[in-house]
């Protein structure tokens, strides 16, 4: 075996998402609560434990975080040992919320929410967003002209066939540019990243998609860092209950 083959190796196994008992990240364990946090959070709506095409579904979503985590790793020149993405995988039934968990909304930079009619109608991905929503954003270059884009990218998973509640503005929602195919956007808001997937042709409209939200994830962290913040569950459960969001 060749030294750059060697090379080659190792960097495929840096993007290993190892099983853990406290979820999932690329790179390394749990990152500590510092500005070197990992650039995106992935929020996801788990499929239903009793669905026979759970583990099915689940797994579009973990191809689609390697994927995603794989490009950001390509943009973004982050320090030794900080992890590109966090995707959790042990609420499966959407019953606690583990340390990990805790951690990487108090320290990751920027939420990536794949809106389904399963996501906008779950408290648990609620709270995720909410607790992105009461972090601080800081500028990092020195143009003050310069409107901060926020810490969270809504990112059309699946179609929805009804108005988004109040808190998710659409002209929040990512969308990707007509280069360099024209019907790349209309096919993403027809069908979202999932249907995309599950379509297979044109394979290529899947990998633009998800090379541009890569590109749009580098850009604003390059532009601005999200504050960590220490939460209690109580903190996050406090959006639940009449707040407006649907809940």
């Amino acid at each position: 075996m060749t030294k750059q083959h060697q090379r080659f190796l190792y960097s495929r196994l840096a993007l290993i998402i190892v099983p853990a008992p406290v979820g999932r990240e690329v790179g390394r364990a749990v990152p500590d609560y510092n500005e070197d946090g990992s650039p995106f959070f992935l929020s996801y709506a788990r499929a239903r434990e009793n669905s026979a095409e759970a583990g099915d579904v689940d797994q579009y979503v973990e191809t689609f975080f390697r994927d995603l985590a794989g490009n950001v790793s390509v943009l973004i020149n982050l320090p030794a040992g900080v992890p590109t993405g966090f995707m959790d995988r042990e609420m499966a039934g959407g019953e606690w919320w583990t340390d990990a968990l805790m951690r990487a909304v108090g320290s990751c930079h920027i939420l990536v929410a794949l809106l389904s009619p399963g996501y906008l109608s779950s408290k648990w991905c609620r709270m995720e967003w909410h607790a992105f929503e009461q972090r601080q954003v800081r500028r990092l270059d020195r143009d003050d002209t310069t409107d901060l884009q926020g810490c969270i990218i809504p990112v059309r998973w699946a179609p929805f066939p009804f108005g988004l509640p109040a808190h998710i503005g659409p002209r929040l929602i990512f969308s990707p540019t007509s280069l360099p195919h024209p019907k790349v956007p209309g096919q993403y808001r027809e069908d979202g990243i999932f249907g995309l997937m599950r379509m297979g042709e044109p394979k290529n409209f899947y990998e633009i998609v998800t090379w541009q939200l890569a590109k749009h994830i580098a850009n604003i962290y390059y532009r601005q860092r999200t504050k960590p913040r220490q939460f209690k569950l109580a903190e996050l459960q406090s959006c639940l209950p009449g707040d407006g969001h649907g809940c």
